[in-house]
């Protein structure tokens, strides 16, 4: 018997696709938001954004600019809460 999961009856949106902006900070290409920004926008949570956010690029190439980290197509979590905070709690840490 599966466990019923409680965690996503709070979901209120999908996670996003590529943007360019996120909450008003620009992001260096089209990228997806993962981590901390994909769970507070899925989520609408009410909290202040982290300084620096990470997206998933479409290229192969990791890299920081500004207030994002840009990841690899490889580095592309789960699309769900799971996928994600795993993703943020290994890359983006706790801070």
């Amino acid at each position: 018997m599966r466990a019923p999961n409680f965690m996503n009856s709070s979901q209120r949106k999908p996670y996003s696709g590529a943007v360019s902006v996120f909450q008003g900070r620009w992001l260096p290409e089209k990228a997806i938001p993962a981590g901390y920004a994909a769970l507070i926008d899925a989520y609408e949570l009410a909290v202040p954004l982290p300084r620096i956010l990470a997206a998933i690029g479409p290229r192969h190439k990791v890299y920081q600019t500004g207030d994002w980290n840009i990841y690899t197509p490889r580095h592309t979590p789960d699309a769900n809460l799971t996928g994600h905070l795993t993703f943020a709690l290994r890359y983006e840490g706790w801070t």
